[in-house]
């Protein structure tokens, strides 16, 4: 299914928008049309950007959980 011209085109914006890309020095050479490429290029930065923030998390959480299980297994070495 193929997008009418405008269509797409507001669904893009939209989507940056919600990302939080900026739209400045997008625009075509007729003032109104952003050049699509170059925000569809900033969409993927934008989406790589959050998926990044998420992993750095996850490596965080990893960390702490390895810490902890290391501390219960010298725990558990002091006990016995």
């Amino acid at each position: 299914m193929k997008l009418p011209s405008e269509e797409h085109a507001r669904r893009l914006r939209e989507l940056a928008q919600e990302l939080g890309c900026s739209l400045a020095s997008t625009y075509g050479g007729d003032g109104s049309k952003h050049l699509e490429d170059e925000v569809v290029r900033r969409i993927q930065e934008a989406a790589r950007s959050h998926r990044d923030a998420l992993l750095w998390i996850l490596v965080l959480v990893s960390a702490v959980a390895a810490v902890l299980s290391a501390l219960a297994a010298w725990c558990a070495v002091l006990r016995s």
